[in-house]
């Protein structure tokens, strides 16, 4: 077990965790200076995460099960939770725990009122005392199972299973309250990802080893921060969004049109395990090359390519919004188009679109490649990238629009002179 303070590290397409200042920014830039701040599309709620920090409150929402994890992580635990239901495990069981907490630290954990002790003891017994066993994960997503996927390395999905079985076991019992079973649970998903056999989604798995697959499934305190409650939610955000008061909306939509149910499906059915009435359902759903389960009632709008799907979606969410600021990242090789964003925008602040100079930012930065994309590129053959002229082969730009709607005048009250 460690403790690194670890900020959702789950490797997630679009994550916007080098871009945090420079979001920060561009809200300043539209006069955000705390408030309400509403994160659409959350992923692993890194951007609320940071804004709750700077003492923002923040309303997150998305349809992803694992995100809505990380958003009651980051966005609504208070204090650290005593696990009082665990009786003596939660008092007991760490050998020299002064060493031991000496050595993990306590980055993640000093923010927030409450000891960690409690915590750092269940993690260490859900890691160290519990008896391997063939679960879902065993016999779906690693070799030993009948499919041969090659997600995770037998040994390693095996005591992933025992930690999911036991935090099911003690919310079955109420042993643990909400607060503790999430907690656990984005310990347990970011373990996973750790250790998959993957190179960035879960589209497809190696058919060798890599490095990290070889790493212990070590559960690593989430770093929590201190600020205002915010709130999580998991569900559509088109048919959200008119509900929502807040001073800013910040929109990190999908860019293209790889789906992320089915790129995450492997961390959206551990997300779903603990809460899952029918486990035997759940895996007899389970199909195909890489182990999908049902995900065409997640799939986005957002992702679609073809038509005008894509940006009708995203015009919507501008048009039902009542929030007076928006900050949008969106990256320049997406469905929509740089000159499809500033008439959106335009229309969203009641001006012409001239008067929107200076309400974009472009942020370079390197492309991410996987394995197989590099290796394909090197033989002439996979998925090939525009390189655009005057630029390194692998940059690309991350657009950040800022705009605030316009302020209606009124109408100056007249003054009746004195006769």
């Amino acid at each position: 077990m460690k403790d690194e303070g670890s900020a959702a590290t789950v490797r997630y397409l679009g994550t916007k965790k080098k871009l945090l200042d420079s979001i920060e920014a561009a809200a300043r830039r539209v006069g955000f200076h705390g408030g309400t701040m509403c994160d659409l599309f959350a992923g692993t709620a890194v951007v609320g995460r940071h804004f709750r920090a700077l003492g923002s409150r923040v309303a997150a929402m998305d349809l992803m099960a694992c995100s809505f994890v990380f958003q009651k992580v980051f966005l609504e635990i208070e204090r650290l939770p005593e696990f009082r239901g665990l009786g003596d495990l939660a008092a007991a069981g760490i050998a020299a725990p002064e060493e031991r907490i000496a050595a993990l630290g306590e980055a993640g954990t000093r923010r927030l009122p409450g000891d960690p002790l409690p915590l750092l003891r269940v993690l260490y017994h859900l890691e160290t005392r519990l008896e391997p066993c063939d679960g879902i994960l065993t016999r779906q997503y690693s070799p030993a199972g009948c499919a041969g996927r090659k997600f995770l390395r037998p040994e390693r999905a095996r005591r992933l299973d025992a930690i999911l079985l036991e935090i099911r076991d003690w919310r079955e019992r109420a042993r643990i309250d909400d607060v503790e079973e999430i907690l656990l649970l984005a310990a347990t998903i970011d373990a996973a990802d750790r250790i998959a056999n993957i190179s960035g989604t879960y589209g497809a798995f190696h058919k060798e080893w890599q490095v990290n697959t070889a790493y212990e499934a070590d559960l690593r305190i989430p770093a929590l921060v201190a600020g205002p409650r915010g709130s999580a939610a998991q569900g559509d955000s088109l048919a959200w969004i008119p509900e929502v008061e807040a001073d800013l909306l910040y929109i990190d939509p999908p860019y293209n049109t790889r789906q992320y149910p089915n790129n995450y499906h492997l961390l959206e059915l551990i997300a779903r395990i603990p809460r899952t009435l029918d486990l035997a359902a759940l895996e007899a759903s389970i199909a195909g090359k890489t182990g999908l389960v049902p995900w065409s009632e997640q799939a986005s709008k957002l992702c679609v390519g073809r038509g005008t799907t894509c940006r009708d979606a995203f015009q919507s969410i501008l048009a039902r919004t009542r929030i007076p600021r928006v900050v949008i990242s969106y990256n320049e090789e997406g469905i929509i188009t740089r000159a499809e964003f500033m008439e959106m925008l335009a229309e969203y602040a009641g001006v012409a679109r001239a008067k929107l100079r200076g309400a974009l930012e472009e942020i370079s930065y390197r492309r991410f490649r996987s394995d197989r994309d590099g290796r394909l590129a090197r033989t002439g053959a996979g998925r090939r990238y525009r390189v655009v002229p005057g630029r390194a082969r692998d940059e690309v730009r991350e657009w950040l629009f800022a705009v605030a709607k316009r302020k209606e005048r009124r109408p100056r009250a007249r003054v009746a002179q004195l006769q």
